[in-house]
């Protein structure tokens, strides 16, 4: 008879050790910072990252006028470029761009996507939340954003709030953008409007490598 009662205790106790032990793991994984992120942020060279800034703000200019100017075009922005504006850029310049709770947004550059991470702070979370993307021009010449997963340090991080987040974003910024799905995974689909009413802008290349971004297309005059 005593037999079973110390049966129920014992698996009671197991339970309860694998719960506790469960709990710990996904406390110390959420905290787990990719170490791309944590050199990222470290850098601290403020010259070097002005000068990252004004570059990415430059090829910005040139994409700009590339999108207003009929002919082909190419532009090649680099990881270092795109992570000093981050660092220096936005918030001297655009200090309310990111969504509360969200701070020092990075992103690494490799041949299969693009992934970004910023420290977030909410009342649900808290950690660095990292986003993997895949970058490529559709048939249709429109830029694609293939939304691979997402983390919350090593844990996975619900989808919702960053597609919302995406599309907010968007709206805000007057950016057609439309939601497909590929294998399960969301895509944010950009068409580039009109430029000065009668330009339309093809993106025909998005090429992703160790650290940079080459985009190319053509833009054209609508007859």
């Amino acid at each position: 008879m005593l037999r079973k009662p110390r049966f129920w205790l014992v698996l009671a106790a197991l339970a309860v050790t694998s719960l506790v032990g469960f709990g710990f793991w996904l406390f110390w994984a959420a905290r787990q910072v990719p170490d791309w992120y944590s050199e990222a942020v470290a850098v601290d060279d403020s010259a070097a990252l002005e000068k990252a800034s004004d570059q990415m703000e430059q090829r910005i200019a040139e994409l700009i006028s590339a999108f207003e100017t009929t002919g082909r075009w190419e532009v090649v922005i680099t990881e270092e470029q795109i992570n000093g504006w981050l660092s220096h850029g936005l918030p001297k310049k655009h200090p309310d761009a990111l969504p509360v709770g969200l701070a020092d947004p990075r992103v690494k550059i490799e041949p299969d996507g693009v992934t970004g991470a910023g420290r977030v702070d909410l009342e649900t979370a808290a950690g660095v939340v990292s986003l993997k993307v895949d970058f490529y021009a559709t048939e249709e010449h429109c830029l694609a954003a293939r939304i691979r997963k997402a983390r919350l340090g090593r844990v996975p991080w619900p989808l919702n709030r960053v597609l919302e987040e995406i599309s907010g974003a968007a709206g805000r910024s007057e950016v057609p953008l439309a939601w497909r799905e590929v294998e399960g995974d969301p895509v944010a689909v950009i068409r580039i409007p009109l430029i000065e009413g009668d330009k339309r802008v093809l993106i025909e290349t998005l090429k992703l490598d160790d650290g940079k971004l080459l985009v190319g297309g053509v833009t054209e005059r609508v007859k």
